[in-house]
């Protein structure tokens, strides 16, 4: 959009503004570095487009592109911010954001290693300026969808390659490969501490303890973490049609619509 594109859209009313957050980083042999970039994006430009035809007037800003993805640097390309920069940056992104008027604000994250660090930017932004920006998640919002998937939800695997398929990114299907499928055993065998109780997925089962992320490349050669074979376009689709209308409902309810 122009300048005046934008100004226009705030002068008819805008129901609430996605901040797509991705990070720049490897995923595996088999996509490329921006594949969080290009998965937030893209929910996020779906969720405008449904929000549309469903009376719901959503903008798309810019994504944030380079977050935090320091335990990715032993494999080439990938680059990070650090945690107390990247926190800065979330703060005057939404500043600036509601400079213009745009203060309803969701956050579209496609990057699992910036959730804790996203957790204390929401809070914190409310906690200094008394505004709220909401925290969107795909693996959250299809939880449903993905309790059928057998496997472990961690990084360029199943899961993450299936809806980057269904969100027509460049996936290279033939180079999809299986490694650190237990990542306790992973971190065990390469000397590491580790507890039986550890808890690193992104879907949490039974009890368990928060553990630091692994240096990736210690653990998974590859930089995949799970099962990227198993990957498919039907499994994807049905994340991204669980995803998108949930998007749309966070917009509504934020801006107090029926």
């Amino acid at each position: 959009m122009t300048w005046p594109e934008v100004e226009a859209a705030i002068a008819e009313g805008i129901d609430a503004v996605l901040l797509p957050i991705g990070t720049t980083e490897q995923h595996g042999p088999h996509m490329p570095l921006d594949t969080d970039c290009f998965i937030a994006r893209g929910l996020a430009t779906r969720a405008a487009e449904q929000g549309e035809s469903a009376g719901v007037r959503i903008l798309v800003a810019p994504t944030l592109n380079v977050t935090l993805s320091w335990y990715h640097m032993q494999f080439p390309g990938s680059l990070r911010l650090s945690t107390t920069t990247f926190l800065k940056v979330f703060a005057e992104v939404c500043d600036s954001l509601v400079q213009h008027g745009l203060e309803r604000i969701v956050a579209v994250n496609g990057h699992g290693g910036n959730v804790a660090a996203l957790t204390v930017a929401v809070n914190h932004y409310f906690e200094t300026t008394g505004r709220r920006v909401f925290l969107a998640q795909w693996w959250d919002l299809a939880s449903d969808v993905l309790a059928e998937v057998e496997g472990p939800l961690i990084h360029a695997e199943e899961a993450e390659t299936s809806i980057a398929i269904a969100l027509g990114q460049t996936v290279y299907e033939d180079r999809a490969t299986r490694d650190a499928w237990d990542r306790g055993a992973a971190v065990r065998e390469a000397g590491l501490p580790w507890t039986s109780l550890g808890r690193y997925e992104m879907r949490p089962k039974g009890p368990g303890v928060i553990v630091p992320m692994d240096m990736l490349r210690d653990i998974t050669a590859s930089g995949v973490v799970g099962d990227a074979t198993r990957a498919s376009r039907e499994l994807g689709e049905r994340m991204v049609a669980a995803v998108v209308p949930r998007i749309v409902q966070v917009c509504k309810d934020l801006a107090g619509k029926e």
